[in-house]
């Protein structure tokens, strides 16, 4: 399977690099060498307070030493200064991987590690990196661009806030489910291991069930997610299989530790087991983690763990009021640059929604106007025959009408029509039956992605 993506790689298209983009930069792809120098600029660029960020520096050197199931050095977008000596003053890169659409699978371009030297900031150096990482992601055939990222500035380059990332729910130690004195643990844990990938499958599908997007595990993923990233790199993950005491699996949960405690990313059980039993469990089990770790490192016990599992997990609802109130999430910067595509890709979902709604059956032409672009979806007694455009005898004509790229997060079930609606005037239906069919079409529906890093 590696070889296979090394041999991808080194067959794609270098996109004109080396680029010469004059006063001594050069764009270029990045190389194995550059692994030390470029750990070093990733980690110094994205400190908070002076000190390097090893946890980035230890990601980058995941991502380049070439065994990671997508990327490598020459998936790095370098600019270096050769009146330095070749500095580097500005990167980023891309990390393929797939996603899926209530279970209808895509290909996604994750571009992560943006960082440019504070000197040579606002010359348009990440512009011209993006503009070549797009490329890159389209000749790889992926559907959409997602990235983390600080307020607004991924606006520039065609991205909108439109999918949640993260939504907290922290758990106080003080909380923790005791047991009765007569009472013994009937739960345990152990470390997750390539032997379990099989269940952890399983599991993960459970974990996924709820969410509209979901990333694509295939076993090279695990693999890699469960040997090989450093200890100390800020994707780092960390499995724990919960079995009974006679060994039988019973769920699993993927957790993280933060200077602000242990974070739990993913959790299922499997059926017939109660999560409310495995919930007051784990609440046990993730304060003796915490303790152990504050004593490995001769640190404070820190306050809470944290169930960071997006707004609607069912253990929410299992442990109730023990939980302190929802951290609302951030959002995913999403790039979608053949929209008529995209929908194309999942028109089966579309039409698997109109059968037993109001509009099933339903044929005729849905006319969505975005102002500067305009797409038309055409329905037959309920499938869907065409995604073509249409050109509008004045601005405001069409079915609906969806600002700037604010269509997007209705797709994407991040908000309803009528939440829209209240945040933007000029986002309106022009008629009642582009609402229903709107709203049949494309509900509103959480999503918790576990990107691959």
């Amino acid at each position: 399977m590696l070889i296979a993506v090394a041999n991808q790689r080194a067959n794609e298209d270098n996109l004109g690099l080396p680029r010469d983009l004059g006063d001594g930069l050069v764009l270029r792809w990045g190389r194995p060498e550059d692994v030390q120098v470029l750990a070093t600029f990733n980690a110094h660029i994205f400190s908070e307070d002076g000190q390097p960020d090893e946890s980035i520096g230890y990601w980058t050197r995941d991502l380049m030493r070439g065994d990671h199931p997508t990327t490598g050095p020459a998936d790095f977008t370098i600019i270096e200064d050769t009146k330095k000596g070749g500095k580097i003053v500005s990167s980023l890169n891309l990390i393929s991987q797939t996603w899926a659409y209530d279970g209808i699978p895509f290909g996604v371009g994750r571009p992560e590690a943006v960082g440019t030297e504070a000197e040579y900031r606002r010359k348009g150096l990440v512009r011209q990196q993006f503009e070549v990482i797009h490329a890159r992601s389209a000749g790889r055939g992926e559907l959409m661009q997602a990235i983390m990222g600080i307020p607004w500035y991924y606006r520039q380059f065609g991205y909108e806030m439109a999918l949640d990332l993260g939504g907290v729910r922290r758990f106080l130690w003080q909380n923790v489910s005791k047991l009765a004195a007569d009472e013994t643990e009937n739960l345990r844990l152990r470390p997750a291991n390539i032997g379990d990938i099989p269940l952890l499958t399983q599991l993960y599908a459970i974990h996924c069930s709820s969410s509209l997007i979901s990333r694509v595990r295939n076993e090279t993923e695990w693999l890699y997610e469960l040997t090989s990233t450093h200890e100390k790199s800020i994707v780092h993950h960390r499995f724990f299989i919960i079995e009974d005491l006679t060994g039988k699996v019973v769920g699993y949960f993927e957790a993280a530790y933060f200077p602000s405690g242990i974070a739990v990313r993913e959790l299922a059980v499997l059926p017939g087991h109660s999560l409310r039993s495995v919930g007051e469990f784990l609440t046990r089990a993730l304060q003796n983690l915490s303790e152990e770790r504050a004593k490995a490192e001769s640190k404070p016990l820190a306050p809470n763990a944290s169930f960071t599992l997006g707004t609607a997990h069912p253990i929410y609802t299992a442990l109730g009021n023990q939980l302190e109130k929802q951290i609302k999430p951030y959002a995913f910067y999403i790039r979608i640059p053949d929209l008529p595509a995209f929908v194309r890709r999942i028109g089966p979902v579309l039409e698997k929604r109109l059968q037993g709604s109001v509009m099933e059956n339903h044929s005729g032409t849905l006319r969505l106007n975005f102002y500067r672009s305009h797409m038309t979806l055409v329905f037959e007694r309920g499938q869907l025959r065409e995604v073509g455009t249409y050109q509008p005898p004045k601005l405001e004509d069409g079915d609906a009408l969806f600002p700037d790229l604010t269509f997007l997060k209705l797709l994407l079930g991040y908000r309803s029509l009528t939440d829209l609606q209240l945040a933007y005037p000029d986002l309106f239906p022009n008629n009642e039956r582009a609402a229903v069919l709107l709203n049949t079409l494309f509900p509103p529906r959480p999503s918790l992605v576990s990107s691959l890093g």
